[in-house]
């Protein structure tokens, strides 16, 4: 559902036209955040935004400016916020008028962490002006908790906002900021709004500059937490489960393996999310939307890293540098985790024959043939086996996903494991029937591999035509 307009006022404001796509920079002041706040929630944003050293860096920036008479620093040490929306309307006097359709893409893309902390900086000066305490930190650390604290509190920041119009000086005065900086913006709007093939390409192109935004960052973040220790337990897992497979793994930057272990940590997601700390009344995180695996890497490394930075989940080690895993329930999923390459590997392999299994003709399809070489040889992603035909990787990650109706939360032993042989299963007759009625998704979306990777739906439906094949499958 579409939500209420908001409109923005951008200074200094400039447009730039990538085909189909129109990038708008300028300054926001800051108070035209509020109301995106009061709209908007972080789904499109690939990171899960929260409270640390990242956003009271930001807090200290804006004090420094709304402190100082001289000039304000703020926009040239912030990289600022990344707002897309498919409608819209120019105004007068550099204003825009947004609406957005289509939550799980379009909104904040990148700058979750300035939103949060400049958010919570409107907010502690509205109850301050309100003369009531400011919120505890422990209950805004997180985006949720900080959005239910805001949605309570909007009409104190409503209050505040007025004061600011009406009586800015009455405010110093009493040590009050008022909000008198600027904040960086780009706006993704579509070129012609009005062309639907147009909105088309938009829209699609939306999860892929999510992720291309975050590259630097989940390389960074990769590196830093591998030097935390936030991989290890997944490391030795996959050395003990195949010590050659294992060498060829990438866990920081340019360490000379061929696997990226962002591709691992996604995989990773499917068993992790049937915890109870992704799910149910304990979660203490959102797990990954299923597309994220493929279309989000970025998303699934920086939630990966939030959960293994939770106290519940690991300790400290003597020196305090390292973190060390502490939780059974979590090192049970990752060990399931450590089975996903080579059943992705498996399920690759045998894609023509799912295709084929009721008529069709896997080789005529576009997208295959623009991955097919002259040589004619071709190899699975991650072991390198030897493989029939190419298969792009959004056909492939729907049905991996859908293996999680293989796996279960054992309460007995509050462990997440297979409910069967995966290897067999995937083997087996009941596993081919399921994957080739999956594959009639990819018919019904044009053969686009896109469209298929990026689907939720292509998730939903891999997963239960697997549910209904264990239901006949002899071991189950």
């Amino acid at each position: 559902m579409a939500t209420k307009p908001i409109i923005i006022r951008l200074k200094q404001s400039s447009e730039q036209i990538v085909g189909d796509i129109t990038r708008v920079v300028g300054l926001m002041p800051a108070r035209f955040l509020a109301e995106i706040i009061n709209v908007l929630d972080l789904e499109a944003n690939p990171r899960n935004s929260h409270l640390g050293s990242v956003t009271d860096d930001i807090e200290r920036s804006i004090m420094n400016d709304e402190a100082t008479c001289g000039q304000k620093l703020f926009p040239l040490k912030s990289k600022g916020i990344l707002i897309a929306t498919s409608s819209f309307e120019r105004l007068d006097r550099n204003r825009y008028s947004l609406v957005f359709d289509d939550l799980s893409i379009e909104g904040i893309l990148d700058g979750g962490h300035n939103t949060l902390a400049i958010g919570r900086y409107i907010l502690d000066q509205a109850e301050d002006a309100a003369q009531k305490p400011r919120p505890r930190k422990k209950d805004v650390s997180l985006w949720s908790g900080f959005k239910k604290t805001w949605n309570a509190c909007r009409p104190d920041i409503a209050d505040y906002l007025k004061r600011i119009s009406d009586d800015k000086g009455g405010l110093r005065a009493e040590g009050i900021g008022t909000l008198d900086f600027d904040v960086p913006v780009e706006l993704l709007l579509p070129t012609n709004p009005d062309d639907q093939e147009c909105l088309e390409v938009f829209r699609s192109s939306l999860l892929e500059i999510c992720d291309a935004r975050n590259n630097n960052v989940q390389l960074t973040a990769g590196t830093k937490g591998n030097k935390e220790g936030l991989f290890d337990t997944l490391k030795h897992l996959f050395e003990e489960k195949d010590p050659i497979f294992a060498k060829t793994i990438s866990w920081k930057t340019n360490d000379g393996g061929k696997i990226d272990s962002r591709n691992l940590i996604a995989l990773a997601w499917i068993p992790l999310s049937l915890t109870t700390w992704a799910k149910g009344p304990d979660a203490i995180i959102d797990a990954p939307k299923p597309q994220n695996i493929y279309s989000g890497k970025g998303t699934c490394l920086e939630r990966y890293l939030d959960l293994m930075r939770d106290p519940h989940i690991s300790t400290s080690n003597t020196n305090g540098t390292e973190k060390e895993l502490k939780d059974l329930q979590v090192e049970s999923a990752l060990e399931v985790a450590t089975d996903l390459p080579r059943l992705f590997d498996l399920i690759y392999a045998r894609f023509p024959e799912y295709y084929n299994h009721f008529g069709g003709s896997y080789g005529k399809i576009s997208a295959v043939k623009g991955l097919q070489n002259a040589a004619g040889k071709y190899a699975t992603p991650f072991y390198g086996n030897d493989a029939p035909q190419p298969v792009p990787d959004g056909f492939i990650y729907p049905l991996v996903f859908g293996l999680r109706a293989c796996m279960r939360h054992d309460k007995k032993t509050n462990k997440v494991v297979w409910k069967v042989d995966p290897d067999a299963f995937v083997e087996s007759p009941e596993f081919e029937e399921a994957a080739a009625k999956f594959c009639g998704l990819i018919r019904q979306t044009e053969y686009d591999p896109q469209k298929v990777g990026k689907g939720a739906y292509s998730y939903s439906s891999a997963e239960t035509n697997i549910e209904l094949a264990l239901v006949h499958y002899p071991e189950v």
